[in-house]
Formats: C-alpha cells, structure tokens, sequence
C-alpha cells in the first residue's frame, strides 16, 4: 500500500471538507515510479480549481510516500464522463443528461435515455427514451443495470424529453408508460 490509512483519512476529510466526494484513491506500484490517484465527485461538478486546490493540499502528505529511491506520481482527477453510474448519487447528478444502458440477463429495457428523477427509496429511475415517432417513459431499478454511461451530446436536450424527468400531476398526456422493475 503506498498511502498509509492516516493519510487516507486526511484525504478523505480534506475532499469532504471541500463539499466534494472522495470516489476513490487508486494506487499502481508495478512500475519504478509509483502513481496515487485520487478520484473526487461533487453535486455541483468539480471544476480545475478544486483539483488544483486538492492536489497542492494533498502535496506535503505524498512526499512522504515512496522514499527518496521510489518517485510517486500524485494525480487528483473527477470521475470523468465515462465513468459508469454505479450509485444513487452518480444518478441523481446525471439528471438531465443522456445515457447508453445494458441491462442485466433477463431484463430489457431502453438502450438509450434521458436520465429523470431518482427514487432512491424504490431504488430506480426515470428513463425517458424515444420510441418510434413518441416518447416512452419507464421506471427502471437501479439494479436491473449492468452498466450505464453518460452519453455526451453536442446540442441542447430536446425540451420535449425534458418536460417528461419528473413524474407529472396527471399523467397520461399521449406518452406510453412502461415498467422495467
């Protein structure tokens, strides 16, 4: 292990103290030169600034790291747009955005959709997808998933799909309900 567990905690509680998320720290100590990453999220994004600010908080604790024969590479990232929606929270931040999912056996639903509220409770959200010349809307748990990823797009979401994210007072206004849970 190349950072020792108070220096995890320390990293945690700086992240947390910054209002973001610690996702993850990774640790790759196969080569000569030893790399951490440290993976942070946050509700309202993670802008240059709060990696900069983490990465030159986190600086005097990694010179510890490795000894003066072994070079560590520090690097503080976000999750990226790749990064699949594997918790609630990647969820409720993606609302709004597109997504390409794969479900797991047995379980079908749409391959593509836009991403409406979360029912953390239920443990599901919204999809709101195009079917032939309409809309379709299900209602998909979370764990009937086997993958999903934000779909990155060029222009503005579609104000049609975007009125369907939240579940309306009266339903029924001509789009199919479906149910995949």
């Amino acid at each position: 292990m190349i950072v020792p567990e108070p220096d995890r905690a320390h990293i945690s509680k700086t992240v947390s103290d910054r209002g973001l998320q610690l996702e993850e720290i990774r640790e790759d100590s196969r080569s000569t030169t030893w790399q951490v990453v440290v993976v942070v999220d946050g509700d309202r994004g993670v802008s240059l600034d709060d990696l900069a600010e983490l990465s030159s908080a986190f600086d005097s604790v990694a010179e510890a790291w490795g000894g003066p024969e072994r070079a560590v590479t520090l690097e503080v990232t976000s999750r990226g747009v790749d990064a699949p929606l594997e918790q609630p929270r990647h969820w409720r931040r993606a609302r709004g955005r597109q997504v390409d999912v794969s479900y797991v056996d047995g379980v079908d639903g749409p391959a593509r959709g836009r991403v409406g509220d979360l029912d953390e409770e239920a443990g599901s959200v919204r999809l709101v997808s195009r079917s032939g010349r309409g809309m379709r809307v299900d209602s998909v748990a979370l764990e009937d998933m086997a993958r999903a990823v934000i779909r990155v797009e060029f222009q503005p979401a579609p104000a049609d799909e975007l009125a369907l994210l939240t579940e309306p007072e009266n339903p029924g206004r001509g789009v199919r309900e479906g149910e995949n849970s």
